[in-house]
């Protein structure tokens, strides 16, 4: 019964929190502080619930909620950066982004619990990729040059694969 209680005042602050981080944006969006779009409220959103599910799972020491929790945090991140314009839109970031946010939320994974390094793998292989597709859009590097590279250094993705079904079943 005492656990019970205790979920629902969690809940009950976090969404006392919800409407207070709202109502201040709001605010500020009547006063002419803030010019608010709904992008920039759901990142705000997103952001503050992917905060709290990351603490409660490092709390928790549950590798599902740091990860779902990271990715909420860092595409609200994104999607807050997006919403002021600051991103080219001739330059494509979203499935970049996507994969380097998929990498971060293993390495948090990682953080939660360091003895699985299984999960250095795929934080890493996709923080990689998403980091060269970044960079072929913005014009850094170009893709032929990427292609040319995958063709003789391909095999690596196996053995990556390997390692990490390997070192999950330690």
């Amino acid at each position: 019964m005492t656990s019970i209680t205790q979920r629902n005042g969690k809940s009950t602050l976090f969404f006392g929190v919800i409407l207070v981080i709202i109502g201040f944006l709001i605010l500020l969006d009547k006063l002419g502080t803030l010019h608010l779009s709904w992008k920039k409220i759901i990142s705000v959103l997103l952001v503050v619930y992917g905060a709290y599910l990351g603490y409660s799972g490092f709390g928790l020491n549950s590798n599902k909620k740091v990860f779902w929790g990271s990715i909420f945090f860092f595409f609200g991140i994104y999607l807050f950066i997006d919403s002021f314009d600051l991103l080219n839109p001739e330059i494509h970031f979203f499935w970049p982004v996507v994969l380097i946010v998929t990498g971060l939320s293993f390495l948090m994974s990682f953080v939660n619990r360091p003895n699985d390094y299984a999960l250095l793998l795929p934080a890493m292989t996709l923080i990689g990729i998403g980091v060269l597709f970044l960079l072929t859009n913005v014009g850094v590097i170009y893709s032929f040059e990427i292609w040319e590279n995958f063709e003789k250094f391909w095999p690596i993705l196996l053995i990556i694969l390997g390692l990490y079904l390997i070192l999950k079943k330690r």
